[in-house]
């Protein structure tokens, strides 16, 4: 017997049909997904641990509190069941449920404990590959450029999320590469046309992680005081060079693209355009060292990556009027998705770009844009830039009529503007989103003052996230530990 008929007209009944006809279509985002596209609902069918993890992402996702309270914790009972097997379908069950109580945990701010699941999903999917010689190298975890298998649908749904992830300083970071077996070499093997958004998603991906951990290796070289090797000088070559490529891949592929005119494809272009925008600063920079004003050559590309965020949100607002006009029907209460928006390249542009015109407007944005984007939660990025600006600015723009723009001003018709000294802007930032109990987030941040010497500030702050359920859950000490 299917395993829904046994919430057929049960309440639970009303967050499983929500999750179907709704947060499989939203949480996706603009790209195709074969894990909320087919895999999850076909899963629901045969395992209770599946079906009960759905019913409370759905109930979750509609506001239905108790019911999703109720489904979660009946997840947890049928998974800990699960716990006792040991062939390859229970730890495939693990994993599916390991992603949806993932995404119950961020929609509700559950952070830690949704950074906890997707480390460890992360960690088991990476010895699977490593026992079935998919990947020899330490640290890596291979994206395969078609999905042959369930293990290759899930390692593509856990890695999209722990690229985002990693940009906020979360979970542990693995070099991602983009090939079929543990023979593909490990660098960044763009093909010349690509065959689907989906495949220049996945590419784009690896650049993006790849150029993450560049910056993230030198940082610890320099805070340990030690030079920064020719290799990883080598390492920032072949990512640029990359970038190049992916570009060139893209527009050769664009036409083939744009005739399918779909939904997806009208937005997911230029969302893609906006993160290599976003990665080839990333690269740029990565081996900056103590250098913060390095940031100034890239204000053109700042310029560009704020303007592509705001022609994409106009693009898209204008749609999205359209399309609930037409329906009469009203958005849900939380605007989320767990895959790539706008949040992560404004984000990385508040805290990199510090033209003050240019970042007032990234903080205009974001009071437009969708606010709840995977781990990404827009009102507590909006009061982070906000403490940021004050911190890093000290009142100097104090008494200047500063507009946000999109553009640089004109240096022969506008008053040029004091620029923020080396010694005043942060190095590193990385934030610790708020616990769901304690609405706090915490900001911390190192400053280079010369002579090996850095001041750190680790500021706590009020979130303005809006939870989305007051009731106390239980805390989930298994999950996919010992699954392997």
């Amino acid at each position: 017997m299917s395993q829904t008929r046994a919430i057929a007209g049960q309440p639970a009944s009303l967050g499983f049909e929500y999750f179907r006809r709704y947060t499989t279509t939203k949480l996706p985002g603009l790209f195709e997904s074969g894990f909320w596209d087919c895999l999850v609902l076909q899963a629901s069918e045969q395992e209770p641990a599946v079906l009960h993890a759905v019913t409370a992402l759905g109930a979750a996702h509609k506001n239905e509190e108790r019911i999703s309270l109720t489904e979660y914790n009946e997840a947890i009972r049928h998974l800990r069941r699960s716990l006792n097997r040991s062939d390859k379908e229970a730890l495939r069950v693990c994993l599916i449920t390991c992603m949806l109580f993932v995404c119950i945990e961020l929609l509700r701010g559950g952070f830690k404990a949704g950074h906890a699941h997707l480390a460890n999903g992360l960690r088991i999917l990476r010895e699977i590959q490593q026992r079935e010689g998919i990947t020899t190298c330490d640290g890596d975890i291979i994206l395969r450029s078609q999905a042959v298998s369930v293990e290759d649908t899930l390692v593509e749904v856990f890695s999209r999320l722990n690229v985002q992830v990693a940009l906020f300083g979360q979970v542990s970071s693995y070099l991602l590469f983009v090939g079929d077996s543990a023979e593909s070499p490990r660098t960044y093997d763009i093909p010349q046309t690509f065959s689907s958004l989906l495949e220049a998603r996945k590419y784009m991906d690896a650049l993006i992680n790849g150029s993450h951990i560049l910056g993230e290796q030198a940082s610890q070289l320099i805070l340990g005081g030690q030079p920064i090797p020719e290799r990883l000088f080598e390492d920032q070559g072949r990512l640029e060079a990359a970038l190049m490529r992916w570009l060139r891949a893209l527009d050769s592929s664009h036409e083939k693209f744009t005739s399918q005119a779909d939904f997806r494809t009208k937005f997911a272009i230029p969302m893609l355009l906006l993160y290599h925008t976003m990665t080839r600063i990333m690269a740029a920079t990565a081996l900056r060292g103590t250098d913060e004003m390095i940031y100034d050559r890239y204000l053109p590309d700042f310029s560009l990556l704020i303007k592509q965020s705001a022609d994409l949100w106009d693009l898209m607002r204008t749609a999205m009027k359209k399309a609930f006009g037409l329906r009469g029907t009203s958005r849900p209460d939380i605007n989320f998705t767990i895959d790539m928006g706008f949040i992560p390249p404004l984000y990385y542009a508040l805290a990199k770009c510090r033209q003050p015109n240019l970042r007032r407007m990234v903080l205009e944005l974001l009071k437009e844009v969708p606010h709840r984007e995977g781990a990404w939660d827009g009102f507590t990025v909006i009061k982070m830039g906000d403490l940021l600006i004050e911190i890093e600015e000290e009142g100097m723009y104090e008494g200047i009529e500063i507009k946000p723009s999109c553009y640089l001003p004109d240096p022969s018709v506008a008053e040029v503007l004091p620029t923020i000294p080396a010694s005043q802007r942060f190095n590193n930032i990385n934030v610790a989103l708020p616990d769901f109990e304690s609405g706090k987030a915490t900001l911390f941040g190192r400053r280079y003052k010369g002579n090996n010497q850095w001041e750190s500030k680790i500021v706590q702050f009020d979130s303005a996230f809006r939870k989305l359920n007051p009731l106390s859950w239980e805390c989930i000490e298994t999950s996919c530990v010992g699954m392997h």
